[in-house]
C-alpha cells in the first residue's frame, strides 16, 4: 500500500510532458523540436530501443545455450549410469521483452537536456558514485544501454535538483489536493478518511516535499519554453516531479505538463 508518509522519501521519482508543434512543422520523422539543442528523430528512438532489444535478445540467447548445455549433459551423466533417456526438447531463448516503449525513450532524452540545463542553473552535479550496474538491474533494465544511463541519471538529477529547492515554503491546497486524490484513487489513504483529517496528519517534511516538487515542475516549464520544445503528439507524456513506488509499480502524484504539442493527427506509437 502506498502512504502519505513515503512522499518526503519520493522526491526523487520523475517524467515529462512537453510542448506542441504546429502543422507547419509536422515532418513525420521527428519525435520534437529542442529550439537551440537541436531536434530528436523518431530514428534516434529507434536506435536507442533496438539497441536494448538486440542486448537482451544476446542475453536470452547465452541463457538458453547454457541451459541446453546443461540439460544434455545432465542427461548424458544419466544414460552413462544405466538410465534409458528421452532427450528433452531443445532449449531455445523467448523472444526479447524491451521494458520500456520508444515514448519513453523520448521522455528520458527530453527530460535529460531539461535537467541537464537546471542542474546547471543550481550547480547540481551527479554524485561520482552513481550505481549505474545495480539500479539498471534493480529496474530490469539492460545495464550499458543508452537507456538506462539516461534514466538513470534523470532519476539522480531530479532528486538533487527537488532538495535544491526544498524550502519552508508551504505548498498549495491545489497540489495537496491532488496528491491526496492520487493516492487515495490508489489505496494510499486510509479507507475513509478525508482531505482535510489527510491534510493535518502531514508532517513538516511531508508538505516540504511536495512545495519543492511543485517549484521543480515551474522550473521545468519554464525550461521547456526557454527551449521552444515543440512534442509530436505520438509521443505525448508528462515528466514526474513526486512520485511513489507501490506493490504495483510506480504512481505519479505531481507532474509537469504541457498542452501545446503538434495539432497533426498521427497513429500511436508504441
Amino acid at each position: 500500500m502506498l502512504r502519505a508518509r513515503r512522499l518526503a522519501s519520493a522526491v526523487v521519482a520523475a517524467s515529462l510532458a512537453v510542448g506542441g508543434l504546429s502543422a507547419c512543422r509536422s515532418e513525420s520523422s521527428v519525435a520534437a523540436y529542442m529550439g537551440s539543442a537541436g531536434e530528436i528523430t523518431e530514428q534516434e528512438l529507434d536506435k536507442v530501443w533496438n539497441e536494448a532489444y538486440d542486448t537482451l535478445t544476446d542475453q536470452a540467447r547465452a541463457e538458453a545455450a547454457e541451459a541446453e548445455k546443461a540439460q544434455r549433459e545432465t542427461e548424458k551423466k544419466r544414460e552413462e549410469a544405466g538410465e534409458e533417456v528421452t532427450p528433452a526438447p531443445t532449449i531455445t531463448a523467448e523472444r526479447a521483452q524491451v521494458p520500456f516503449t520508444r515514448t519513453q525513450v523520448l521522455q528520458a532524452l527530453v527530460g535529460h537536456e531539461i535537467y541537464a540545463r537546471l542542474a546547471d542553473k543550481h550547480a547540481v552535479r551527479l554524485p561520482a558514485d552513481v550505481p549505474y550496474e545495480q539500479f539498471a538491474a534493480e529496474k530490469k533494465l539492460p545495464a550499458d544501454s543508452t537507456y538506462a544511463k539516461l534514466y538513470i541519471e534523470n532519476y539522480y538529477l531530479r532528486g538533487l535538483l527537488t532538495q535544491s529547492l526544498v524550502s519552508t515554503a508551504t505548498p498549495t491546497d491545489q497540489d495537496m489536493r491532488f496528491v491526496y486524490d492520487q493516492l487515495t484513487a490508489n489505496g494510499g489513504v486510509e479507507p475513509g478518511q478525508d482531505y482535510a483529517t489527510w491534510r493535518s496528519a502531514q508532517g513538516e517534511q511531508n508538505l516540504q516535499a511536495v512545495a519543492a516538487a511543485a517549484r521543480l515542475r515551474e522550473e521545468v516549464r519554464a525550461t521547456a519554453d526557454e527551449l521552444r520544445v515543440k512534442l509530436n503528439p505520438r509521443y505525448a507524456f508528462d515528466l514526474t516531479v513526486l512520485g511513489v513506488e507501490g506493490e504495483t509499480g510506480a504512481l505519479d502524484l505531481l507532474t509537469a505538463d504541457f498542452d501545446d504539442r503538434w495539432s497533426v493527427p498521427v497513429a500511436d506509437a508504441s
